[in-house]
């Protein structure tokens, strides 16, 4: 399971469950049982669903074949939501207080440079935002490394958002770090914490 980008609530932080079924013969189906019910047909392998922040879900599949014969699968996982109260950082950063918020607040910064940085331990990491038409760029670093540029920019103003993400095969410590590229006309990065599975 690893998160996938989306808009992430108080309730619900965005999920990808993915699966592997084989048969000597034909398979006819694969059921989730939980968290909640779907029926996918053969040659489906991922279901996008939400899973509850905070609180460790179980994810439960069954594969039927053509036979009748089934197979199951489960597995717990754990999603949290960190907020900037757990960060370090360089620069100047404002609070910004507002409903539309994760917690209530976010932190904004138009200074080329301003760093934040989490250090976390999970198997899915996703960063979440405020996007505006105003918003700009970020580079995007993992335990030291650069991987990405991202670009805020949005022609609707949206919140809460999930804008990039990154799976690991097991749990283990890492560092999120994202830096204000400070773009021209549009340098404001609004960052509304991460959200990680354990």
């Amino acid at each position: 399971m690893q998160l996938r980008t989306g808009t992430v609530t108080s309730t619900a932080v965005p999920v990808t469950v993915t699966w592997k079924a084989a048969d000597n013969a034909a398979l006819a189906k694969v059921m989730a049982a939980s968290p909640s019910s779907a029926t996918f047909g053969p040659a489906v392998t991922s279901w996008p669903t939400g899973a509850k922040p905070g609180s460790s879900d179980l994810f439960a599949l069954k594969v039927y074949d053509a036979a009748g014969n089934t197979a199951g699968a489960s597995v717990y996982r754990t999603p949290n939501i960190i907020q900037e109260t757990s960060t370090t950082r360089t620069g100047t950063w404002t609070h910004r207080s507002g409903t539309s918020h994760l917690g209530g607040y976010s932190y904004s910064s138009s200074s080329a440079g301003a760093s934040i940085s989490w250090t976390f331990t999970g198997r899915s990491v996703a960063w979440i935002v405020s996007r505006a038409s105003t918003s700009g760029q970020a580079y995007i670093y993992v335990d030291g490394t650069k991987v990405t540029t991202v670009d805020l920019k949005s022609s609707t103003t949206l919140y809460r958002q999930a804008i990039w993400t990154k799976t690991w095969s097991s749990s283990a410590q890492h560092t999120l770090k994202i830096v204000v590229v400070g773009t021209s006309g549009r340098p404001a990065v609004t960052t509304d914490g991460i959200t990680t599975i354990g």
